[in-house]
């Protein structure tokens, strides 16, 4: 699922230029992600991790991966959650796969009703993190989950 239909040839400065076809099988936003609630026993959730001022014209790592607005990241980000936790099952799996390049992971976390369970993180040719976490929607008391953790 991506909001976005485009072919796009990349211009990196840096090694070979390549054609680059998004052609999601969906098309949507994740805020507005077209599923009942309680549908899916696991959601992988990567976000644009590209934080741009909207008055910036877009780069050719924008086009491909897509950006949030500086703005208004953290609220967007917020209402993806929530919904992409609205269509996860009780006890469902939510990963959720973020790179530091603008904005640190902890940060995002803050902005997950669930506590994480574990995650990694790897360095990407030697730049920023990847980290990919996991969280697990559970079915209690709010305040039973946060004694737990």
């Amino acid at each position: 699922m991506d909001k976005r239909k485009i072919k796009h040839k990349s211009n990196h400065p840096i090694g070979k230029r390549r054609n680059i076809n998004i052609n999601p099988d969906i098309i949507s936003e994740w805020k507005n992600a077209p599923f009942p609630d309680n549908y899916f026993d696991m959601v992988i959730f990567d976000p644009p991790h590209l934080i741009q001022k909207h008055e910036h014209k877009e780069c050719s790592l924008a086009k491909e991966y897509g950006h949030l607005d500086a703005k208004t990241y953290k609220r967007e980000i917020k209402e993806g959650v929530d919904k992409l936790f609205k269509i996860l099952k009780p006890e469902g799996i939510f990963i959720l796969k973020w790179c530091e390049n603008c904005v640190k992971v902890e940060e995002i976390i803050k902005l997950i009703p669930y506590p994480p369970l574990f995650g990694s993180n790897t360095k990407s040719k030697g730049h920023t993190a990847n980290f990919w976490i996991v969280f697990l929607k559970y079915n209690l008391n709010k305040q039973l989950l946060e004694k737990m953790f």
